[in-house]
């Protein structure tokens, strides 16, 4: 299981076809993709779902990704899955506040292909 193909991304994100394309274009490069809507539900699959890796965005419904992220890194099993913060949100404040609270990376989503998130998830799990 030391696959990288294998290894298991939780993307937290309440836009349906922001996620669906990730959806599809993480599980056509051989990875596991699980998909909460809210923060409440991400936390939730953070505990349960093992994730190798976590896309997350800011500007989510129930508890922020700023709120989600703090609690991630409290949970002594998870703090140290990687988090990309993958948002909309592109001030400097909010760039240091989430890189200050345990981020790996932070991806101003309008900036950004598919095929470069993919390869920053691929090289944040060669950290991993």
């Amino acid at each position: 299981m030391t696959d990288n193909t294998q290894k298991k991304i939780l993307i937290i994100e309440d836009d349906e076809h922001i996620s669906k394309i990730y959806d599809i274009k993480l599980k056509s490069e051989g990875m596991n993709v699980t998909i909460a809507r809210d923060g409440v539900e991400g936390l939730e699959k953070v505990e349960s779902e093992d994730p190798a890796l976590i896309l997350l965005d800011l500007m989510i419904p129930k508890k922020d990704g700023f709120e989600v992220l703090a609690e991630i890194k409290k949970m002594p099993k998870r703090k140290n899955v990687p988090v990309i913060v993958l948002s909309n949100l592109g001030q400097q404040s909010d760039v240091d506040r989430v890189m200050a609270l345990g981020a790996v990376d932070y991806l101003v989503k309008a900036n950004l292909s598919f095929q470069e998130v993919v390869a920053k998830i691929r090289q944040h799990l060669g950290a991993a």
